[in-house]
């Protein structure tokens, strides 16, 4: 037993060496930086500046991959399957961290087969309504809403989004029903919203901030705790009278769980540089995002309470649905 513990310890040693060498190697080629969602999107704009920052800082070209599909399922099983080198990351989203494991438990990839580096950008949400509608807050939706239940039909990116669950949690919040009409993404929910068909949608502000702009649209209300620099005079809907509400989609910087703590560590640093700086920040913000850095605990934390928040809005709605 005792040589088996002494074999057990030097291999344990040999191993830590043999990290400490691949360390201080890394990165010695180019980096994938995967995003599960198809082209085009926020994840886009996000992982697209921070490679490129990245790659200017390491010293070694960040490329950007998109794997999308099974709603970003196809991608993330990707890098929780690569190897635990440091060349493989994952700008991943609240959806697949937060909400998804409390609608599938069997995934093909669990939060435990990733190492969290850092939180890089939220998007912001708002709650835009058609000019038609006739309220032009929340309470006054509510109030409507009250008058003619269900007779306001309000656009969902379908089961498991931020998007449906945030205005499942506001119709909890409030007492009041909407009757949900679902789209495959907010993309094909857009041009219903905006001809009329549907009176309200809770989005993003990148892809909502146009219509807001040339008044094709309204906003009752922003999702994030604080008001947000793009649209600095529409109230959040928890200060309307809705405290608690808080939704907010955000992307995030994964590696492999059992990547080396010193190549975390420096991937880290590079992101946390890569947020503060005033290039990224400035083009973020005119996209409608908000750039935010944070400790890889902070991140785990933020995934662990917001799971735990969207699973009592899917208690309650199940509740409610017997």
């Amino acid at each position: 037993m005792r040589a088996l513990v002494t074999v057990l310890v030097a291999w344990g040693v040999l191993l830590s060496a043999v990290e400490r060498v691949v360390a201080e190697d890394w990165p010695a080629r180019p980096l994938r930086m995967i995003v599960a969602y198809a082209a085009g999107g926020s994840g886009d704009i996000v992982a697209r500046a921070l490679a490129q920052k990245l790659t200017d800082s390491l010293g070694q070209s960040v490329f950007v991959e998109n794997r999308a599909g099974a709603s970003g399922n196809i991608g993330t099983e990707f890098v929780a399957r690569a190897a635990p080198d440091g060349y493989t990351l994952l700008l991943g989203s609240d959806i697949q961290f937060a909400i998804a494991p409390n609608f599938d438990p069997n995934l093909p990839f669990q939060v435990k087969d990733f190492t969290p580096i850092s939180l890089v950008a939220d998007v912001d949400l708002v709650l835009a309504a058609h000019p038609s509608l006739e309220a032009n807050d929340v309470k006054g939706l509510a109030a409507l809403a009250k008058k003619e239940p269900g007779k306001i039909n309000y656009g969902s990116t379908g089961p498991g989004s931020t998007h449906q669950l945030a205005t499942e949690m506001l119709q909890q919040l409030g007492s009041f029903k909407l009757t949900e009409v679902p789209y495959r993404g907010s993309a094909q929910g857009l041009p219903d919203l905006l001809s009329g068909r549907v009176q309200l949608m809770l989005l993003g502000v990148p892809q909502t901030l146009p219509y807001l702009q040339n008044k094709q649209l309204k906003a009752l209300g922003v999702g994030a705790t604080r008001r947000i620099q793009s649209l600095p005079d529409v109230p959040t809907i928890a200060e309307q009278g809705f405290p608690g509400f808080e939704a907010t989609n955000y992307w995030c910087l994964y590696a492999p769980a059992d990547t080396p703590k010193e190549i975390v560590a420096r991937l880290h640093r590079e992101t946390a540089r890569a947020v503060a700086d005033p290039e990224l920040r400035e083009r973020f913000l005119a996209s409608g995002l908000t750039p935010v850095g944070s400790t890889a605990d902070a991140l785990a934390d933020r995934i662990a309470k917001d799971s735990a928040q969207w699973a009592k809005v899917l208690r309650e709605m199940h509740q409610a649905s017997r």
